[in-house]
Formats: structure tokens, sequence, C-alpha cells
């Protein structure tokens, strides 16, 4: 198994009147079922629908969500903390409190949540993650485990960071409560199945019949988490034909209760390598939907029962130069993908479909070249639609 490694850069901030079209109920659309159709026989084609700046200035930025009242929130991972320990890029890893939940419906950045547990790791900024907002609370998933935090960080700091890593934190009020532990579990899961106990708890959504499901690009699993906080694994998801872990990064749940999950893949990939699995709750199968994509890194259902997937990058995993991404959408009934975002898009990450028929991603949702800092505020949210 590995660690989950990427994610970013710029352009300003819009005026509030660009928000004059952003519309979704605070529970968004209604997701359909979907029909596969083999990548080998898809038609391709390219949109020229405006992508639109919604908000600039943010630090890797990754999931989305309306929540109360409609507002359009964003989790970002956080800048880059001050407590380092390591001496090479792929060594070091820099621990804090820097994540932040952030309502960017007026087009600026307020920040509503602070304080959350930040990791650069690999040279990637991790942090909280997906954001869920279901009966009146506001649920985000942090990335990394506690086993990631070393003996060398001072014991105040360890102790918060520990008690977030790898959690699922009920982030309405100030302070953070958590509701389950999946990281913990995903750790004992991999141990005891031989694979190596790295968990990185990545994506989380809304279980119909209560609770959540949660992919870990760590573990590569696909999760099921109670109310109560008690958590499942209920597959894994396999390595890809390059013999590189799957790294699942993002899932949706359909009207029929199907699971749809993406994958990003590992390094080595080229850009079809990557794969949507349809998992079916009632007789626990994991199969692949679609197929032929590059390097996902978010995905959903649309207002009209489309399956959208968003490219980190077009080329594969890791990418061969500045990561040039797009979103790619999938018609529900003929499986025609259309490129959505070309040549306009930089290392997007986490999706959001609007009720208009729009659809929302974070972009430059990364560092890159890995480890630069350079960027490291110049996260963006866009419109395209």
């Amino acid at each position: 198994m590995r660690r989950l490694t990427m994610r970013r850069l710029s352009l300003p901030i819009v005026a509030a009147a660009a928000l004059a079209g952003l519309s979704a109920g605070p529970s968004g659309p209604v997701a359909q079922a979907a029909t596969a159709h083999p990548a080998a026989h898809v038609t391709e084609l390219t949109s020229s629908a405006p992508v639109t700046v919604v908000a600039g200035g943010l630090n890797e930025p990754r999931g989305l969500v309306w929540g109360p009242q409609g507002h359009l929130l964003v989790s970002e991972a956080g800048t880059v903390p001050s407590f380092c320990d390591g001496t090479t890029l792929w060594t070091q890893n820099c621990f804090g409190m820097t994540g932040s939940i952030t309502d960017i419906s007026s087009g600026t950045p307020v920040r509503i949540r602070t304080g959350l547990a930040s990791l650069l790791n690999g040279g990637e900024m991790i942090g909280p993650d997906s954001l869920v907002y279901t009966g009146g609370h506001l649920y985000t998933v942090e990335t990394a485990s506690p086993q990631f935090v070393t003996p060398d960080v001072p014991t105040d700091l360890s102790t918060m960071l520990k008690a977030q890593y790898g959690r699922v934190l009920d982030v309405t009020d100030a302070d953070a409560k958590v509701l389950a532990n999946p990281g913990d579990t995903d750790n004992q899961w991999a141990a005891a199945n031989g694979y190596e106990p790295d968990a990185n708890p990545y994506a989380l959504a809304s279980n119909p019949n209560g609770g959540f499901y949660l992919v870990d690009g760590g573990t590569n699993t696909l999760d099921s988490v109670d109310p109560s906080g008690n958590v499942h694994v209920l597959s894994h998801i396999p390595s890809t034909p390059a013999g590189s872990d799957a790294v699942p990064t993002c899932l949706d749940v359909a009207s029929d209760g199907a699971v749809y999950v993406g994958e990003l893949t590992g390094v080595g990939n080229d850009g079809t390598a990557a794969n949507v699995y349809r998992y079916a709750p009632g007789n626990h199968t994991l199969k692949v939907w679609e197929s032929g994509f590059s390097a996902i890194n978010g995905c959903g259902f649309g207002a009209n029962g489309d399956f959208y997937v968003t490219e980190y990058d077009t080329t594969g995993f890791l990418p061969s130069g500045d990561p040039d991404g797009v979103v790619i959408q999938i018609n529900h009934r003929t499986g025609v993908r259309t490129a959505l975002g070309a040549g306009q898009l930089y290392a997007p990450g986490g999706f959001l479909a609007g009720a208009d028929g729009s659809v929302y991603v974070t972009n430059y949702s990364a560092l890159w070249p890995l480890g630069t800092t350079n960027h490291a505020s110049d996260g963006q949210v866009v419109r395209i639609g």
C-alpha cells in the first residue's frame, strides 16, 4: 500500500455578483442509477461550457458541499505547518493545525472552522477533505492516521493531531467532535489481511440508510460508518494492471443504493488506467462500471443523473508535467463522454453538482511540483456551465 500523494496553482477572486447563477438546495440534486458502457465503445466530445472562478485565495481546497441555507462550503487542507522533521521531500513531514472549512458563498473566503489537523507528507498537503451536510450537521473526514505522528512532535501538538487524523469529525460547532475512527479500523484490517497498515481516509458520502460510506486511499478500501460511529470494511479496491495501488479518492451513492467509487491509481499508470467501480450493498459485489480514465480525483452524480469524473491530470499518475486536468461528463443514457473545462483546469479535485445543471470543482488543489510552496494559497473553486 502507498500513501496518497498529490494536488495546486492560481487566478483572481471573482466578485460576489459572479455568484448570481449559483443555485442548489442544501441537500443538492438527487443521484440516479446509471448504466455502464464499455470504454472501447464510448463516444468522446468536448464542451465549450464556460469556466468561472467562484472564489480564490484558498489553501489546498478539497471537498465541496451545499451547507446550511444552501451556502457553498469548501474544505482546505491548510498552509504548510511550521513544525517539520525529515530532510528530503519524500521523507519530510510537517505537522500542524492549519486546516479549515470555508464559506465561499459571497465570493470571498470566510473561514467558519479553523484549527483542524493538517500534514505535509511526501510533498502533499493533507487535512480535512470530503464534506457532508446531513441532518443539520456538517461532517468532514480527516486524512492520515495517528500512526503518521512521529515521536519528536511536541506533546501538546501530538495530542491534538492524534485526536483528529483518520477520523470522521462533526464540525457543526466550533469544537470538532469525533464520530468515527476509520483510520484505526482500516489499519487493523490491512495488517490482518497482509497489507501495509497505512490508512488514509479520504472521501465521505451519506448512506441513505443512515451513517456514511467512506473510501481510504491508503488501505484501498470501501468502508461503512454507522450512525454510532462503528466502522466496517466492505470491500478492497484491487490494484491496477500496472501493479500499483488503486488509491480510491471519491464516491457517490445512486438512487438504487449502489456506491460508485473513483480511483486515482498509483505511480506508473497512464491516462487510461483509472476505473469507476460500482459496489452493490445487497450482494456485496464490487465491479468495474466505467473504465479508461486518468487519475480520478473527484466524482459524483449531476442534477440530471449523469455521472461526472474529475481527472487530476489527463496523462496519468504521476503527471509528466503540469497537471492539466479535466471534468468528464458521462451521459447516463447513452454513455457518451464529454470533456468539460479542457485547458482551463490545473490539478482539479473535489466535485459538487449544482441543481441548475452546472458543476463545481476545486482547482489548483495541490502544491505542484510536489513540495513547492510558492502557490500555497492560490487554490480556487470554479463553476462549469
